[in-house]
């Protein structure tokens, strides 16, 4: 067994054990003692904290560097569907039309890397931690001087709105999966048949498996027309398909254009940069985690180790890569993001994948629910969605996770934000396509008020009239429209205000079950315990759903409010009470 080290700032969940000696990379190693062996074992992310504020993350890995599952000659034993000279692949589109469905495929990267030609194979049967898989936008960064000799390009034939592909770039790739020892390098461009329907359903709904068990994702934040630098901001945090890919998958590795060669940057921890070999152009790569964190910081400095006193100090450098200063809503995706690796295999993570996928947009507004699906351990067809019918595909997703057992984490994932006037039990921005960041308000107020999870939220099922029912404490409440409370007389009553600063006083009904409008315990707030978070003590710690009667008799979620423990131990409260709330108005 071998113990993978990232180094992570101020973590404040931890075993704690004593960390000694030489790193795996060559600047410190970490030793541990049996007796914490025996507790490491059962877990796969550990974390230890040393003498300082910094912390370690060690990932249980079996051979890390070197895939489980058979000698690298058995890829030449896979039928090869596609093979052509690397000289011709700027010639005309690659076509996929002639190799059959519903099979897994791969391009082959030891010669695409050697320049020699691109041989792509398929399989019955997924190679489990042997292949790369690539994470990438399909519309990125426009190539460096289009017009003065640029990169040769490929395209893919019926894979419309995407970008030609870099060869130089992705030979990179190539070069970066070789490196990890990965023969097989998977691609959704050349291993899907973009002009095949249900090719796609059937790679669609394989596509979490694919890469949660890649051995390692390789993401390219640009896109495939170039590599570009830690300077340089991208949309890849934002994309629908994007979030799966960084969360379903063992690890990850962010490639980016470098010239500085192996080093570590000097950020608000030090992060090791890794030389891809061989590439003539110069790229790096390191753990996305690390970027993640550092990107809280936005600058870094170069250094060749961490302790090294004549370090090859560069002036402060934007690190824009991951999240950038333009683009609104980058720093709570990368929040989002965060709080579900963090928290991956674990209660909570349903909360944060939910928050970070309403953001996300998609050039097929129903991919920003196909691509979540798997994480939540659903398959759904997507023949039987229209392209734009998100939502269509939201409520099917919801029915099937309630019906196996899962909790409504949709519920006031951002509370600040008001309800669809559609989909009511899901923020507006779900209704919304492309555009969604000018809708998220104030962004240094939705970083601040987004670092935590729902625990407890209710269950239920949807009935076949699309409605929602939850059992959770409900009361009835009268509404002030004006702030000013309207129950002066009601017993133990308790107020609540929305973020629309409407006032909600809670009252108790004598000798009936509530009445409408509605409020419903949904759950507590916890706060993510990661390094790269501050944390306090929020005594508004409970998440409320104000529920209100519509014209024809039915519930809608009118809004989301916070309060106190206190709110709770008003007598108004009935604490098995099943709310039947309409997930959608219109269908």
């Amino acid at each position: 067994m071998v113990l993978r080290l990232t180094k992570v700032w101020g973590c404040h969940r931890s075993h704690r054990g004593k960390v000694a000696g030489q790193r795996q990379d060559g600047s410190h190693s970490h030793r541990i003692t049996a007796q914490h062996l025996s507790r490491i074992r059962q877990c796969q992310r550990f974390v230890f904290s040393t003498s300082n504020t910094s912390s370690f993350y060690f990932d249980i890995m079996e051979n890390p560097e070197k895939p489980a599952g058979g000698q690298a000659d058995d890829l030449h034993s896979m039928p090869c569907v596609l093979k052509l000279p690397f000289e011709s692949l700027s010639t005309a589109p690659i076509s996929l039309d002639q190799v059959p469905a519903a099979r897994y495929r791969f391009i082959d990267a030891k010669p695409f890397a050697n320049g020699s030609y691109l041989r792509v194979v398929e399989t019955d049967i997924l190679p489990k931690n042997r292949y790369a898989a690539i994470s990438y936008v399909w519309k990125g960064v426009p190539p460096l001087n289009p017009t003065a000799n640029p990169p040769p390009t490929m395209t893919i034939k019926s894979a419309f709105n995407a970008d030609p592909i870099s060869l130089p770039a992705l030979r990179t790739a190539c070069r970066a999966a070789l490196q990890l020892e990965c023969p097989l390098l998977w691609l959704d461009g050349l291993c899907i048949k973009q002009g095949d329907e249900d090719d796609k359903a059937w790679q669609i709904q394989r596509m979490f498996s694919i890469y949660e068990h890649c051995h390692v994702c390789l993401i390219l934040p640009g896109g495939l027309s170039r590599l570009v630098a830690l300077e340089e901001e991208t949309n890849w945090v934002s994309r629908a398909w994007t979030l799966q890919e960084a969360i379903a998958p063992p690890r990850c590795k962010v490639l980016f254009s470098w010239t500085h060669g192996t080093c570590y940057l000097e950020s608000l921890f030090y992060l090791h940069v890794e030389q891809v070999e061989g590439d003539e152009s110069g790229a790096g790569m390191t753990e996305l985690v690390s970027l993640l964190a550092a990107s809280s910081r936005a600058t870094y400095l170069v250094t060749k180790s961490e302790d090294d006193p004549t370090q090859e100090k560069k002036q402060k450098l934007e690190m824009n890569l991951i999240v950038g200063d333009k683009r609104p809503g980058d720093r709570v995706q990368r929040n989002a993001l965060i709080g579900a690796l963090d928290l991956k295999g674990k209660e909570g993570m349903a909360s944060a994948i939910w928050r970070a996928a309403m953001m996300r947009v998609a050039y097929r507004p129903v991919d920003m629910i196909l691509s979540i699906m798997g994480m939540f351990g659903v398959s759904l067809d997507a023949r039987q969605f229209e392209h734009d019918d998100r939502l269509k595909a939201a409520l099917a997703l919801m029915r099937e996770i309630l019906a196996r057992g899962g909790r409504a984490e949709w519920l006031g994932v951002i509370p600040s934000l008001p309800p669809g006037k559609v989909f009511s039990t899901a923020p507006n921005i779900l209704e919304l396509g492309e555009g969604v960041e000018a809708h998220l308000g104030d962004e240094d107020a939705m970083e601040n008020g987004l670092l935590w999870w729902l625990q407890g939220a209710p269950t239920g099922f949807v009935d076949e009239d699309g409605y929602v029912n939850v059992t959770a404490p409900v009361a009835s409440v009268i509404v002030s429209a004006s702030g000013e409370s309207e129950n002066t007389t009601g017993k133990g009553a308790h107020s609540i205000r929305d973020h629309g600063h409407q006032q909600w006083d809670i009252i108790d009904v004598q000798g009936g079950s509530s009445l409408p409008p509605y409020v419903v315990h949904i759950g507590e707030k916890k706060n993510y315990l990661n390094g790269s978070y501050p944390t306090w003590s929020d005594p508004e710690n409970n998440l409320f759903m104000l529920v209100e009667q519509e014209s024809n008799g039915g519930l809608r979620v009118a809004g989301y409010a916070v309060g106190t423990d206190q709110v709770l131990s008003s007598s108004g409260w009935s604490t098995n009470e099943t709310i039947r709330v309409k997930i959608r108005s219109v269908y």
